[in-house]
């Protein structure tokens, strides 16, 4: 019995000795590549702040770049910088998209609260009326983007402006729905 006891506790050691030596190994392997880490040249670079609720961007064109590459730095990249001049197109409000804009938004501003009540009672949530008025103003914001859309997919001739309408009641619904639908659980008064 005391036999079987120290052959097991021999092999036990022997086990330990052979862990012990494979953690020695890595820590030499990780102390050698902590010291060529500390040999290759290191940038600082300071605190640098944003502040995006300052800035209000319409329209954006062209190309950022941020900083310069030393290794690809000639004399002929700098006109790669360059942001081509170009026209804004403002497209021509025809009846028909006016006539959409103003259903639409009348029905947003009728129907948007009754929309909003009707899926926070499906989703089993609950909005604060602020809000929900975000959600209102952001729509109401991307109406007249979403009717150009439309009407550059389908031909007005092939489509009538009830039709049109129907599209973006659709789009409204579901943008909410899906807002609802995906709002984190903290987002809502539960």
């Amino acid at each position: 019995m005391w036999q079987d006891y120290f052959k097991q506790l021999e092999a036990y050691l022997k086990w330990q000795q052979q862990k012990m030596q494979s953690l020695e190994k890595a820590v030499h392997h990780l102390q050698q590549q902590y010291d060529e880490l500390k040999k290759k040249p290191r940038t600082t670079i300071e605190k640098i702040e944003y502040h995006f609720d300052q800035l209000k961007v319409e329209t954006l064109e062209g190309t950022l770049n941020i900083g310069l590459n030393p290794a690809t730095f000639n004399e002929d990249t700098i006109e790669d910088f360059g942001v081509p001049k170009s026209t804004t197109i403002i497209p021509q409000l025809t009846p028909i998209f006016r006539n959409i804009q103003a259903a639409v938004h009348a029905y947003l501003q009728e129907e948007g609260e009754n929309i909003i009540a009707r899926m926070e009672q499906t989703y089993n949530r609950s909005l604060d009326p602020t809000y929900r008025q975000f959600i209102l103003q952001d729509i109401e914001r991307q109406i007249d983007d979403r009717i150009h859309f439309y009407l550059q997919q389908y031909n007005e001739q092939e489509r009538s402006e009830e039709q049109f309408i129907a599209y973006l009641k659709r789009d409204i619904e579901y943008s909410i729905e899906t807002f609802l639908k995906h709002l984190p659980r903290e987002e809502t008064n539960e």
